[in-house]
This record gives structure tokens, sequence and C-alpha cells, in this order.
């Protein structure tokens, strides 16, 4: 080949033909403005490539972004849901004891009333008894003191014996209308003993004593005292009263002195219902010294009785019954008691656990609750081991 007409190439080294050359030339040149094209190109489609997965990473980290948001709010509203919740469990178990406490202070309160009602009711019916007796006692009083007046204006009417007789006759007649049941007995003038003989009986009508009455207007005479005493003693009286309109000045209204009650015609009546009522307890207290022992023996065959056994068994029963029930009663509470206090437990826990879990999501973005909280010392001796 004629060097003349070649060249060497650059890239390649041979020798090639002017010819060939300019050809090979145009084609370098050719091949650079497309590799240039080319590049441009990659470079566009490189830039939309990245605007474009910039764009999906964008929107995706958007989507993602707005999941995590509402996976917060999400778990905000449960965790205020558990507050509620805790919250609620919490006014519950403070009803439950205020309940408990009402319950125990209504059935204390309504002992207090029974309690209360049942002395009432002894209170009144021993007032309503006392003011019957006062009543009584005030009419007999005003009873006698009219009696009293009647027999003074009749006796100035008369001499001494007459008025004496007016103040026996009238005596009489008070104690026949104010002792009915008793058997009152007139002694005779010029007969040995008092005035007047009063046998106290007892519902059965047997006498239980004897009450000797004298009766004196004429002015006061201590002989008398002696003179009633030995006649008391004749008489086998339980009691021996001197009734004195003239009283001696150490006595107002009645007086025990040498062995002789001795009263003024205004207390004659009252002071004949105590001795009366003194005469009967007397009597009873006699009567049950001397059955004492029959009343034993008939005891202890009671004691020894079917009917003994029956009624006791009876009482047993009712008592056993109402231990049974209130028993029952505190069985039944304390089941409820017991079945809240386990649902309170689990409740708690539940929410215990779903506020872990909620922690371990959202870590320190999570609201501190102070019940599902270490205290703080715990935590630092926690965190120093």
């Amino acid at each position: 080949m004629n060097t003349k007409n070649t060249i060497k190439c650059k890239n390649c080294g041979e020798e090639i033909e002017i010819s060939d050359a300019l050809k090979h030339q145009l084609e370098e040149a050719i091949r650079l403005e497309e590799g240039k094209k080319f590049e441009q190109q990659l470079e566009e489609v490189a830039s939309q490539a990245k605007k474009k997965a910039e764009k999906e990473a964008q929107e995706k980290l958007s989507k993602e972004l707005k999941d995590k948001e509402d996976q917060i709010g999400e778990l905000k509203v449960r965790a205020k849901e558990a507050e509620e919740a805790e919250l609620k469990i919490r006014k519950e178990k403070r009803e439950l004891k205020e309940a408990k406490e009402k319950f125990e202070l209504e059935k204390e309160r309504q002992l207090d009333i029974e309690r209360e009602k049942i002395r009432k009711t002894a209170v009144d019916e021993i007032q309503e008894k006392d003011r019957l007796k006062f009543a009584e006692y005030e009419k007999k009083i005003a009873d006698m003191n009219n009696a009293l007046k009647e027999a003074e204006r009749k006796g100035k009417q008369g001499s001494q014996q007459l008025q004496g007789e007016v103040l026996e006759l009238d005596f009489e007649n008070l104690l026949e209308q104010t002792f009915p049941d008793d058997e009152i007995v007139p002694i005779g003038k010029g007969a040995k003993g008092g005035d007047i003989i009063q046998k106290v009986k007892g519902k059965s009508g047997r006498v239980a004593g004897v009450i000797l009455w004298e009766t004196k207007r004429a002015k006061w005479a201590p002989k008398w005292l002696g003179k009633l005493r030995e006649d008391a003693r004749s008489e086998s009286a339980t009691f021996a009263v001197l009734l004195s309109i003239n009283l001696p000045p150490d006595i107002d209204d009645f007086k025990l002195t040498g062995g002789v009650i001795v009263c003024s015609y205004k207390s004659a009546i009252p002071l004949a219902s105590v001795l009366r009522r003194s005469v009967l307890h007397l009597a009873v207290a006699k009567q049950t010294a001397a059955n004492k022992d029959e009343n034993l023996e008939l005891l202890y065959g009671y004691l020894q009785s079917e009917s003994f056994r029956h009624r006791f068994e009876s009482f047993a029963e009712g008592v056993s019954e109402m231990q049974n029930d209130l028993d029952y009663e505190k069985r039944a509470m304390e089941r409820v008691w017991k079945k809240r206090e386990v649902q309170i437990k689990k409740t708690l826990l539940n929410a215990a656990r779903m506020y872990g879990e909620l922690q371990g999501v959202m870590g320190n973005a999570l609201p501190d609750i102070k019940t599902f909280s270490l205290p703080e010392g715990d935590e630092k001796e926690k965190m120093n081991k």
C-alpha cells in the first residue's frame, strides 16, 4: 500500500487510505454526535425516573406518615377509653363500698328505730297506767274531801258522839265504795275492838289479811294507841290504823307510831290502798313460801315433760332459723362483693395490659397514667440495678 495515500488511525493504529480515513472520521463524528444525543436522552430518562421515584417515595412516605398519625390517633382514643374505663371501675368500686356502708348504717338505724319504738311503747304504757292511778287517787282524794266537808257540816249539827258515828259511817261508806271486793265489817258500839274491820280479799275471793280501823274526832289522846294495838292483836289484824281529825303536832298526814299507823282523814283512802296492796303481797309471799316445795316439784316435773321439750325445741328452732337467714344474707352479699371485686381486678388487668401495649408502640408519646406507672423510687431502684 502506498504510504502517501494512507494515514494512521489514532484509535486503532492501522494504516488506512485517506478516503477511508475521511469516511472513518465522518463515522466517528456521527458516532460522537449520536452518543451525546443518547447521553442526553439517558439523562432525561434518568431525571424523569428520579423525579418519578422521588414522587412515588414522597407519596409512599405521606401514606406511611398518615397511617402512623391514624395509628397514634387510634391509640390516643383507646388510651382515653382505658382512662374512662378505669374511672368507671373506680366509681363502681366506690359506689359498691358506699352501698355496703349505707346498708350497714341503714341496718343499725332500723335496729335503733325498733329499740326506740319498744322503749317508747313501754314508757307510754307506764305513763298511761300512772296517769290513770293518779287520776284515781285525785278522784278519791276529791271524794274524801267532799265527804269530809259533808261530815264536818253534819258534825256541827250533833253531839260529839254523833259526830264520831257520822265519821265512822262516812268512812265505812268510802271503804265500801273504794274497795268493793273487800268485806267491810263495822263493829257495834260497846263491843270490844276498833270501829271497822276491813277484810282484804284477792282475786280468788280468799281473805288475804285484815286492816283494823279506829276513827276519832275528839281531842288527841296518846292512850288511843295502846288500846288500838291490843284490839289489833285480838283481831289478828295485819295493820292497825287510827284515823283522827285532830292529829298531834308531829304528824301532818300519816305516821307509824307505837305500832299503830296514825293518819288524817284526807290521807286515809290513799293509805288504805297502799296497805291493801301490802297485805296482798304479804299473802302471796306466805302462799309462795308455803307452796315452795310443791312448786319446785311441779317445776321439776315440767322441766322433764315432753311439753317443755317441745316448747324449748320450737324456741331453739326459731333462733336457728333466724341465724340461718342472717348467715345466708351475709353469704349472698359476700358472693356479690367477691364477684364484683374479681370483675374490677380483671378490668384493671386488661386496662394495664392494653396500656403496656400502647406504650410499647408509642413510647414516650403516650400520656403517663399514674395508676399504671411504678412509683418514682421503684423506677430509680430498678434503673440502678
